[in-house]
């Protein structure tokens, strides 16, 4: 288990375990800048792990990963899913074996990928308690060493910060 995770259930599901602003699952360390722009939108980008890569692309592209420092874009009107600042294609929506978060607007669409929270049954929990348990369940499972948010969540990394926001924003819709 990650030292990070090892910290109170309240403290990981508010997405404060992080060390240094980094999830604690980013083993590979490159010497490649922290963050590069888009090719195609300009979005600046955190890099995301090679394993990621290797896990989420349809099994015809896996092959096609080059050895080069790939980054995530979250850009919602790209395409682009994961770039590099050195001469390889990109990997776009049609690449990945999922649906990726920022880029699909649906109800079906994980906001957590290990634990299968969607939006729309994170929606339907809210409309009915007027809260989400997703955050405590999925932190208490993480503080349990069954979370893999760094293969399964298309950024790389914990996905409590998506979840969180996105809590936030179903309860001031249910306001208005």
């Amino acid at each position: 288990m990650n030292s990070c995770c090892t910290l109170p259930v309240e403290t990981i599901a508010t997405d404060k375990h992080r060390q240094n602003e980094e999830c604690c699952l980013i083993t590979e360390k490159t010497e490649a800048l922290p963050r590069a722009a888009c090719p195609v939108s300009g979005t600046l980008s955190r890099k995301v792990q090679r394993r990621t890569l290797e896990h989420l692309l349809k099994p015809e592209r896996v092959g096609s990963i080059a050895n080069v420092q790939y980054y995530y874009c979250t850009d919602p009107n790209c395409n682009v899913v994961y770039f590099s600042n050195q001469e390889v294609p990109n990997v776009t929506i049609d690449d990945v074996s999922i649906k990726v978060l920022p880029k699909d607007k649906g109800e079906d669409v994980n906001v957590c990928y290990c634990f299968d929270w969607t939006r729309g049954h994170i929606k339907d929990e809210v409309a009915r308690t007027g809260k989400s348990t997703a955050s405590m369940q999925i932190a208490q499972e993480v503080k349990a060493g069954n979370c893999s948010c760094d293969i399964k969540n298309p950024k790389g990394e914990c996905c409590l910060g998506d979840v969180n926001s996105f809590v936030k924003e179903v309860l001031r819709t249910l306001i208005r």
